[in-house]
């Protein structure tokens, strides 16, 4: 398996468009949106709405989509977001189950 990254970005609702248009740009396999409410420093006490975007991506690319997200959702003003960039160990896909892996090889 080639090394992989999971981008996190909390950005904006009104910079979600434009966040959406950069990935596109770069050709991304594919990423997941959802909206979240912050309660950071830049939230004051309040809850700020956001779009917590993630995008898997190989090692190789992750900076620079990193950068795309941050150049894309970035207004200059306090609270524009953040994001994140973590190495990613191992991955399954759920319908490759070890259980169901394992109930195939007891019944062999």
């Amino acid at each position: 398996m080639r090394e992989m990254e999971l981008v996190v970005a909390y950005v904006r609702q009104t910079r979600r468009s434009a966040v959406g248009q950069a990935l596109r740009q770069l050709d991304q396999a594919g990423w997941s949106e959802s909206q979240v409410v912050g309660h950071g420093s830049a939230a004051s006490g309040h809850g700020v709405e956001h779009v917590r975007f993630e995008v898997l991506t190989p090692s190789a690319m992750a900076e620079v989509v990193s950068m795309a997200i941050a150049q894309a959702a970035h207004t200059g003003e306090k609270g524009d977001g953040m994001v994140f960039t973590c190495p990613v160990r191992t991955s399954q896909h759920i319908e490759a189950s070890p259980i169901e892996s394992a109930m195939q090889q007891l019944a062999v």
